[in-house]
């Protein structure tokens, strides 16, 4: 058995001398024992008590009684009940368990019967107190990290609303021209983003963005590029409007500059559109090639050089291209990949060949059928931009 500061014992009998009995028994042992004639007034403060054991003698109700009260004071507390008994007959052994007891020893036994029998039931209980208390502590930890859940939970969306404030809230009613998007995150905040602003009368200006990630690190670096992007310089009442490639060298610096302490990679194509003349300068830093889907004559990608931005020291080569009414263009995000469409290969060639089966829908029923038929209604993989642009008359 243990220490006496540790195993504290309810003994129960008929009688003093049963008592005495028992006492001598446990008291070799080092036990600390708490005598209680059945009969008696119940004991108190039963939680401090390890077991009970209850001599039933010849007071087989009363024994039975006082265990069944026990029973009721204690509740879900696991205190074990021996019952030592005279006889042991199928009927007064269901009794025992019936009342509540978990074990029961036949007279005559030896001493070390009745200590292995208490040794177990009160192993079984200090079991029983270690999961409680580990099971309390799954609870406490399970609260602070529904709260700590909670916190992020509200952090996201917060940096949801940002994010999304950032993004424009109509198209630009511009001349000659058409916008369509479609924008979808696969998480509350992500790294795709996009924008479309009218420069002067004669310009507009849009771009495609995607930071590698879907969480907070990622929205808030979106948020940072965002700001970075200069398209235009003023002075005094006269301004010039930077070409792509200056705007994505200026963003590069920027990014370089910040000296993060994890690399991003950020992939942009930023267009410059003059709405009026029908022409379209743009640069590409490590981004997927826009796919240009003319009125007459097949889907093509326009292919440009162009390095990540935020790695190294580098310039954008501008491309520059005519658009003709009814000609569209296409810029996306590497959402694509997972694009199938009809037998085609995953990803662009999808892409192109469900752009030219559409090519003649407006820009805005065209990019709804894109998103339709190439990813269809389940949840996206990755963030997916489409941004669509339509030269009209």
């Amino acid at each position: 058995m243990q220490a006496p500061d540790r195993v504290r014992i309810l003994v129960s009998a008929a009688s003093a001398a049963a008592l005495d009995e028992i006492r001598q028994k446990f008291d070799a042992r080092g036990c600390t024992l708490t005598s209680h004639l059945i009969g008696s007034p119940d004991p108190d403060d039963l939680a401090r008590f390890q077991l009970v054991v209850i001599d039933m003698g010849e007071q087989t109700a009363k024994a039975l009684d006082l265990c069944r009260r026990l029973r009721s004071r204690i509740e879900d507390t696991i205190l074990p009940v021996l019952f030592i008994l005279a006889e042991a007959s199928p009927r007064t052994r269901l009794a025992c368990f019936a009342a509540g007891a978990d074990a029961y020893l036949l007279r005559p036994f030896i001493d070390e019967e009745l200590l292995a029998q208490a040794r177990a039931l009160v192993r079984t209980k200090e079991i029983h107190e270690r999961l409680t208390e580990k099971t309390a502590e799954i609870h406490r930890i399970n609260k602070r990290l529904q709260a700590a859940y909670q916190q992020i939970d509200q952090e996201l969306e917060l940096a949801q609303r940002i994010q999304t404030s950032f993004l424009p809230q109509t198209m630009p009613q511009v001349p000659h021209v058409r916008f369509a998007v479609h924008y979808l995150l696969c998480g509350r905040v992500g790294g795709d983003f996009y924008d479309i602003f009218r420069l002067d009368e004669k310009h507009v200006g849009f771009y495609v963005a995607d930071v590698m990630g879907h969480g907070v690190a990622a929205s808030l670096l979106t948020i940072f590029v965002k700001k970075g992007v200069k398209t235009k310089e003023v002075f005094g009442s006269q301004y010039r409007l930077l070409p792509p490639d200056e705007v994505l060298y200026k963003l590069n610096r920027d990014l370089i500059d910040q000296q993060l302490s994890e690399q991003p990679f950020i992939s942009m194509v930023y267009a410059l559109f003059n709405h009026v003349e029908g022409t379209l300068q743009f640069s590409r830093a490590g981004h997927p090639y826009p796919v240009y889907i003319p009125k007459e004559g097949a889907p093509r990608l326009w292919k440009q050089e162009g390095l990540l931005l935020g790695v190294h020291d580098a310039n954008y080569p501008c491309g520059s291209h005519q658009l003709q009414t009814g000609d569209k263009l296409l810029f996306y995000t590497d959402g694509v990949d997972s694009a199938r469409f009809e037998g085609h290969e995953p990803g662009v060639d999808s892409l192109v060949a469900c752009a030219a089966r559409h090519r003649d829908l407006p820009v805005q029923e065209f990019i709804a059928q894109l998103t339709r038929d190439l990813f269809g209604p389940g949840p996206q993989e990755d963030d997916l931009t489409l941004l669509g642009l339509e030269r009209s008359e």
